[in-house]
């Protein structure tokens, strides 16, 4: 609010030849002070598994405000609704007297007499506990634990109000002593601490909500160890329930694949300090049961379950956070200006998921063959994996088209393919930018220079990516965008893995009629006696050229009867078959008794490979080398 005062000064001067008036206008400009939003949360006084929030905000001009708790959060791509987890939500005033406020659906209250508001109250539920009523996966969601152990991603606790998004946030952590915060907020100590045993106040300055979004705490035993690798310093902190795993012994794998990640990124670094926040279920009922992790500018929240074994622990973090360490790069880095300016509760999506969710997967895969944490069988057999489990999906279906509608179907249930396709594009983009360059250049040094091009604070408008892609590579890559990214052609791997030397195709492999690899097509069942052909159909040509399906029931074979009593008569007797015999089936299908009459014809089955081709060229051999590091 500006204040002009002109202030009008008669000067009378008497000389002695004559009188002059002077009147001269002066300008006083008054800035008004930005809101600073306070949020208390007390894990000390947890009530019936509740943590109580409490919010001031100073400098409110206006007569009415709202105040939201997000729907949706950055790096998920489904409304989760924080807002329902909110109970006894109170406006008051000095006095403690109630103003009135309305609840608009799940997320929004509207307060009025703002002028009157002193601070606004109310008690947040835990997602862990209840994950059988609600979709929140487990690393998103929220856990309180009283005297044991809290999950805060401080989203699900903490709001911002209308227009005041980009004010300064201070927050303070009212704590039992004997827990510990982890976290990669930097924690404000205070000149003078609070004199009390049982319990600790931690206080922190966010600069905007988007930093109070991005920047989770756990508190618990503290279990912590921190070290250092290029420049970063990474804090490790692990709770589990029944002390099985320690932060100490994780440690070792940890620093070891993060420094093969720094030296993977290189000259790449976005931040100075990283967090690995890891929660280990009991997977009793009231506990998480969503494994994986979700992903921040500095940390990772990972919730895994406490009955791994060591071994498998390791191997589970490894993969994990390798991905999430990834995302320093994309999108945090790297990212549209729907992700820099989010939404909370009206989501604009992005259509660069393949970006910000495949070129990190691709990583979490290429720097551990690049660096020699797997070998090149584990490497193909992880792709030759991403392609079969991409073939379940639609796979003409547009990526930029999908990412944009994520939130909604169809396109919802294809989200998990930008694990798998969106990881091959970038491997695709790879190998061509491989091939243009005679092997120098690749889809990391393309993302470096996407970084220099944009960064932390400058974001890329979603319809100009492509056009920069371009201008940092090659033709090539534009084509490949606008065929298999926004036109949503199928892409021929073959021809792709046959530029550095590898052999992709489909080989047929001979099989028993009712068995592979000691697997049976059939199935007997204790209930109704009856033989049924298994539900994944996967068959053989024999069984599908006869026009079995999955679910049939088998009843006889050229009039011999088949049951649970003779199931392992057929494997006998289909040894006495000669190729080209006529044979007869009769089966039931959906009740409905049928009879499939056919040839026996050689059983074999279709058995996908991904290796290296031996008889490779030097071209392929040198273009291999350098897409790997071998």
């Amino acid at each position: 609010m500006k204040i002009i005062k002109i202030l009008i000064n008669l000067v009378l001067a008497i000389s002695i030849s004559n009188a002059v008036a002077s009147c001269k206008p002066s300008i006083s400009t008054v800035i008004p002070k930005k809101p600073t939003v306070m949020a208390t949360l007390d894990l000390f006084n947890v009530i019936e598994d509740k943590v109580k929030v409490e919010i001031k905000v100073t400098n409110l001009d206006s007569d009415t405000i709202s105040y939201y708790l997000p729907k949706i959060v950055p790096g998920t791509y489904q409304n989760n609704n924080y807002g329902k987890y909110v109970e006894d939500f109170q406006a008051l005033d000095k006095e403690g007297n109630v103003l009135y406020t309305q609840k608009f659906g799940d997320n929004r209250w509207k307060i009025n007499n703002v002028q009157k508001l002193d601070r606004i109250t109310y008690l947040v539920n835990d997602t862990f506990d209840t994950e059988n009523s609600h979709s929140i996966f487990s690393p998103t969601g929220s856990n309180i634990l009283k005297n044991k152990s809290f999950v805060l991603n401080l989203y699900a606790f903490v709001g911002y109000f209308s227009g005041l998004k980009e004010s300064k946030y201070k927050l303070f952590v009212k704590h039992p002593t004997s827990l510990e915060a982890s976290t990669s907020a930097i924690e404000i100590i205070p000149e003078k601490s609070l004199e009390n045993i049982n319990y600790d106040m931690d206080f922190f300055v966010f600069k905007r909500y988007a930093e109070v979004a991005d920047s989770p705490i756990m508190y618990s035993a503290p279990d912590q160890v921190t070290f250092t690798v290029n420049g970063i310093e990474i804090l490790l902190s692990v709770y589990s329930p029944n002390k099985i795993h320690r932060a100490a012994r994780l440690m070792p794998q940890m620093e070891r694949m993060i420094r093969a990640q720094r030296n993977f990124l290189g000259e790449i670094n976005a931040t100075k300090k990283y967090s690995i926040l890891l929660y280990l279920s009991s997977t009793k009922k009231e506990d998480a049961h969503g494994f994986g992790a979700l992903e921040h500018n500095a940390s990772t929240v990972v919730v895994l379950p406490e009955s791994l074994s060591h071994k498998k622990l390791n191997e589970a973090l490894t993969d994990i956070v390798s991905h999430e360490f990834f995302h320093i790069v994309t999108p945090l880095t790297i990212h549209s200006e729907e992700i820099h300016d989010f939404d909370y509760n009206n989501p604009k999506m992005s259509e660069h998921i393949w970006l910000y969710e495949g070129t990190t997967e691709y990583f979490s895969l290429l720097f551990q063959i690049s660096q020699g944490l797997i070998t090149k069988e584990d490497f193909f057999e992880r792709l030759h994996d991403k392609i079969k489990v991409s073939k379940t999906f639609d796979d003409t279906v547009s990526f930029t088209e999908m990412s944009k509608n994520i939130l909604v179907d169809p396109y919802l249930k294809d989200y998990r393919n930008v694990y798998e396709k969106g990881a091959l594009i970038s491997m695709c983009l790879d190998i061509i930018m491989r091939e243009k360059s005679d092997g120098a250049y690749g889809i990391l040094d393309l993302i470096k220079n996407l970084s220099a091009e944009f960064g932390i604070d400058t974001p890329f408008k979603d319809n100009e990516l492509f056009k920069t892609i371009q201008e940092l590579s090659y033709k090539e890559i534009n084509d490949f965008l606008e065929n298999h990214v926004i036109q949503g052609q199928p892409i021929n791997y073959e021809f792709y893995f046959d530029k550095v030397g590898v052999k992709y195709g489909v080989l047929n492999e001979k099989s028993s009629y009712f068995l592979h690899e000691q697997e049976p097509f059939v199935k007997g069942s204790e209930n109704t006696k009856e033989i049924q052909f298994e539900s994944n159909g996967n068959f053989n040509s024999f069984l599908n050229n006869i026009g079995i399906k999955a679910g049939d029931i088998l009843l006889n074979i050229n009039n011999k009867a088949y049951n649970i009593k003779n199931i392992y008569d057929l494997f006998g007797d289909s040894n006495e078959w000669k190729i080209g015999d006529d044979i007869t089936f009769r089966i039931k299908r959906d009740g409905q008794e049928m009879t499939l009459k056919s040839n026996v014809v050689e059983p074999t089955v279709e058995k996908s490979i991904l290796e290296q081709n031996t008889s490779a060229t030097l071209q392929q051999k040198k273009l291999f080398k350098s897409w790997i590091n071998d």
